[in-house]
């Protein structure tokens, strides 16, 4: 559940009028090995970006009160907005399957991970930082996990995800030693984990465990996590998973299917 207030603005490229929702709070459920942090209902990511229907421009609220250049505005409507695909298309693909309601629930504003991955697009035009284009990307990737974009056909789902991983992993890579948050080590080890890049992500791993002084909690998942690189395991765990269900907890849920190889070591 997520609350949040609205308000009006301009965008700062086309003058177009946007609502912007200001989010108040939101509750967590518990968090995926990535960081990234569940809730139920609407995502709180998902009520922080905003999109321009008619430039595309996209972002957080922040970025909509920005004062932008003319040169800036031209660079982003010449050389960004016509290759953002149109909102509707972006549905075509899967509408069909979705019921009526549901259709309508999002007019035209696209998909969330679409959104965002427009908010890393035109984050690169505004010459954000390689951090802040990354965490864009990464919002993208985590709104595969999240109603309405975990909908779309498998094969898009897969496909999107690595086009994802890959821009998110070369942002925060290009960043990271430049930022004070040392957690992004960790965080970069175990996305290389999931898009298979094993032999990074061991790297990353032990950059982190050895030099990094980040969370306790993250340093244990980062010992199990390495070792599932090191064994070419990339497959999607829960910190609750990761940290405190034993191999029989695992194996019960499962059906007897037997525990994950992550459940070992």
């Amino acid at each position: 559940m997520v609350i949040w207030s609205t308000l009006e603005a301009s965008c700062p490229i086309c003058e177009n009028r946007v609502r912007l929702r200001e989010v108040g709070s939101g509750f967590a459920l518990g968090q995926d090995s990535d960081l990234f942090v569940r809730m139920e209902g609407k995502h709180i990511i998902q009520a922080e970006i905003h999109t321009c229907h008619k430039c595309h421009f996209s972002g957080y609220s922040a970025d909509f009160l920005r004062t932008l250049t003319p040169a800036t505005r031209k660079r982003f409507l010449e050389g960004v907005s016509p290759f953002l695909i149109d909102a509707a298309s972006i549905r075509r693909a899967d509408e069909e399957d979705r019921p009526a309601r549901e259709r309508l629930e999002y007019g035209r504003t696209p998909l969330p991970d679409t959104q965002y991955y427009w908010a890393f697009k035109t984050s690169e035009a505004l010459d954000l930082p390689p951090i802040a284009q990354g965490i864009r990307l990464l919002r993208a990737y985590w709104c595969l996990r999240l109603d309405p974009s975990m909908k779309l056909p498998s094969p898009r789902l897969k496909a999107l995800k690595k086009l994802y991983l890959k821009g998110t992993i070369q942002k925060l890579r290009q960043g990271v030693r430049h930022e004070s948050d040392r957690n992004l080590v960790y965080l970069i080890a175990e996305l290389c984990r999931r898009n298979e890049n094993f032999l990074l992500a061991m790297s990353y791993f032990r950059r982190f465990l050895e030099r990094e002084p980040g969370a306790r909690y993250l340093k244990l998942a980062a010992r199990k996590l390495h070792k599932a690189a090191r064994e070419g395991i990339s497959e999607d765990v829960s910190m609750e998973d990761l940290l405190y269900q034993s191999p029989s907890d695992t194996n019960a849920r499962e059906g007897g299917e037997g525990p994950s190889a992550l459940d070992a070591g």
